[in-house]
């Protein structure tokens, strides 16, 4: 599971990791907000179109990981990701600048924009990589 394809230029263990690396940061931003620390996407030092670093710090964090606790994590995350959006009232929800974390680069997003960015998309972009990987990798 950990050999890149070439077209698909992940594994499947690292598009995993991706996603989950991707749950936890809204997570923990959501959960650092709740405990007043003032928090943004640090969007102020990050380049949004040059992130590989975060991606590898993903891939690092979990490369010890074995599947089986990889997939845990990721349901666990899906499932609090999941919470989360219940939880919210649907001002918090789907209104621009309702969390300081939903804030970047001047810009005002919902939160739920920013879920969406950080775990659906994610997850349907990785889809098609996914089927890719396993059509090029199946012996």
């Amino acid at each position: 599971m950990n050999i890149i394809d070439k077209e698909a230029a992940y594994s499947p263990f690292q598009m995993l990791a991706f996603c989950v690396g991707w749950m936890d940061l809204v997570l923990s931003w959501e959960n650092e907000e709740q405990k007043g620390i003032q928090t943004t996407t640090l969007a102020s030092e990050w380049k949004w179109n040059d992130l590989d670093w975060l991606y590898q710090s993903f891939y690092d964090k979990y490369n010890n990981y074995s599947l089986n606790e990889l997939l845990n994590n990721f349901n666990q995350k899906t499932e609090d990701i999941i919470k989360l959006i219940n939880d919210l009232h649907d001002e918090e929800l789907f209104e621009n600048g309702k969390r300081n974390w939903a804030k970047t680069a001047g810009k005002e997003f919902s939160v739920c924009k920013l879920i969406h960015l950080n775990t659906v998309a994610n997850f349907k972009n990785f889809r098609s990589k996914i089927r890719k990987w396993k059509k090029n990798n199946n012996n």
